[in-house]
């Protein structure tokens, strides 16, 4: 409790609370027929997918009741669904650049919902736009030409104001995309590939999740939960052959970052993040990951002794930065660390695997070809008196588009996030705070240029950083206090209404998140 302070007289909180829609939410609702099968779109893959009410084991003293999604095949290849080793309710789907994906979405839940899918290029109707939530038992039917590099993407509800809930209660998956390009390189596939999707949830003594509703969790700080699950569970475990495997570890979490070492003190030999392949791996002794962010990493347990056991250890930081994994629960810590999921390493003969020298090659993003590369457009993250601000303005109507939003389909752009003006916490709490925000754009993947900071790097911010992934593409970047970062995007493909937001989920609910538009 002494790491939290309650928000009282939070209006739009409250009503998020009490399960009830806000009167603004109301407002800005904005009626929109479902998306229907379109007849000359012709699917390689076609897929049911559901959001139901349902259970599963989280770990140990008896199910817990979440929502998740279920679904299956109607054509293509039976693998493109499956779900992620060791939870039975969060999917994976698998397909390849170039293919063709229709989903049919079914709402089966007791209130709106619509799925984005994260990090794809795609058009407006597709993306998963709060505007475009359907009501309960309707259908929405997604349809994908997937143009994306192959990478970890994933999907996850985004409704106004019930984003952070619905995925708090368990919605969520993987998207895999797979291409020639990565097919060349004979990178550690099947067995030797593991998907890993980090969480942190609350539970009550009858096993039952916990969100929000007591003094330690509150809104405006954002949901940091007591426990770290890996793929659904609680104390993850894997056996596995002594050689090298592809890990692709993505932070799903509703608001808390992770610093991510191994026990036996081995580098991260990181081949890929949010975008896909870099061209070449980088090597690191940590990963920071905030809300969002996805790294690729090469493994090689070989050199580990037959029977030993490799765990990945993780810190959870809230968005204010304070370190709260002492007063988590799961397996004891390692120093600062705890055990998140453990790799138990099989009796059979080593077999070493050397990695490739080179991953992949992508066109570049030219800094050159910015059309404002000397006055960057300014993204400014602010809050105060309880609400959330970019620019000065919280979440307008579903379809409005400040003029300064306005960019151009083709065009190449620097934005800058800063993140070093005072937040003012208001309310009677008195005080300021700042917190790391991290920053996600739909449709399309960036390049992160710089970072710059006011004053001198704490030792906070040193040992964060030293995890950063700021290489290859990306969509999310995570923005600590005190700093601006510069990324270099270009909008291509598609024209339409996008948002960009504050992916700590409670933020975005609360009105950090803008639509900007694409012209011709």
């Amino acid at each position: 409790m002494k790491r939290r302070t309650f928000v009282k007289n939070l209006t739009a909180a409250s009503l998020l609370l009490s399960g009830a829609p806000s009167a603004l939410s109301a407002q800005m609702t904005q009626r929109l027929e479902p998306a229907t099968a379109n007849p000359a779109f012709m699917p390689d893959i076609e897929i049911i997918l559901r959001a139901v009410i349902g259970e599963a084991t989280l770990r140990e003293g008896g199910a817990t009741q979440l929502w998740r999604f279920t679904g299956e095949i109607m054509k293509g290849n039976a693998s493109a669904l499956n779900f992620l080793d060791g939870s039975g309710h969060l999917p994976i789907i698998r397909v390849r650049r170039g293919q063709k994906i229709r989903i049919h979405f079914e709402n089966q839940l007791p209130e709106q919902s619509i799925v984005h899918w994260h990090g794809l290029n795609i058009e407006q109707r597709m993306d998963g736009h709060p505007m475009y939530a359907i009501a309960p038992g309707e259908r929405y039917v997604y349809e994908i030409a997937i143009d994306n590099r192959a990478g970890t993407y994933w999907f996850h509800p985004h409704p106004h104001e019930r984003t952070s809930f619905q995925v708090y209660q368990g919605l969520g998956g993987m998207l895999i995309v797979h291409d020639e390009q990565e097919d060349s390189l004979n990178l550690p596939q099947g067995e030797h590939e593991i998907p890993l999707m980090i969480q942190d949830r609350t539970f009550d003594s009858a096993n039952q999740l916990v969100y929000i509703g007591n003094m330690r969790h509150n809104w405006m700080m954002g949901f940091s939960g007591d426990f770290v699950l890996v793929n659904g569970r609680v104390g993850y475990t894997k056996t596995v052959p002594r050689t090298a495997h592809r890990v692709r570890i993505i932070n799903t979490s509703n608001a808390s970052l992770y610093h991510l070492r191994w026990s036996d003190g081995s580098d991260f030999r990181v081949i890929g993040s949010d975008g896909g392949l870099l061209e070449n791996a980088v090597e690191q002794p940590a990963l920071t990951l905030g809300v969002g962010e996805r790294v690729d990493v090469w493994v090689d347990f070989s050199s580990q002794a037959a029977g030993s056991v490799v765990q990945l250890l993780a810190e959870s930081y809230t968005p204010s930065l304070q370190n709260f994994t002492a007063e988590q629960g799961g397996a004891p810590m390692q120093g600062s660390a705890r055990p998140i999921a453990s790799f138990q390493c099989e009796g059979s003969a080593a077999v070493p695997v050397a990695p490739p020298m080179q991953l992949s090659s992508y066109p570049a993003l030219n800094e050159s070809e910015a059309t404002n590369s000397a006055s960057p457009r300014a993204v400014r993250i602010s809050m105060m008196r309880g609400s959330f601000y970019l620019n000065n303005r919280t979440f307008g109507g579903m379809q409005d588009v400040p003029e300064e939003n306005v960019v151009k389909l083709d065009s190449t752009e620097v934005w800058e996030f800063a993140n070093d003006a005072s937040m003012g916490m208001g309310m009677g709490m008195g005080g300021m705070m700042q917190m790391a925000h991290p920053m996600h754009v739909h449709n399309v993947q960036f390049k992160v240029l710089s970072r710059t900071r006011q004053g001198g790097q704490s030792t906070l911010h040193q040992h964060l950083s030293a995890g950063f992934t700021d290489y290859g593409l990306k969509d999310v970047v995570l923005v600590l206090p005190g700093e601006r970062v510069r990324v270099l995007m270009k909008f291509e493909n598609h024209t339409g209404i996008y948002l960009y937001h504050c992916h700590i989920l409670e933020h975005e609910d609360l009105g950090m998140m803008h639509n900007y538009r694409i012209e011709a």
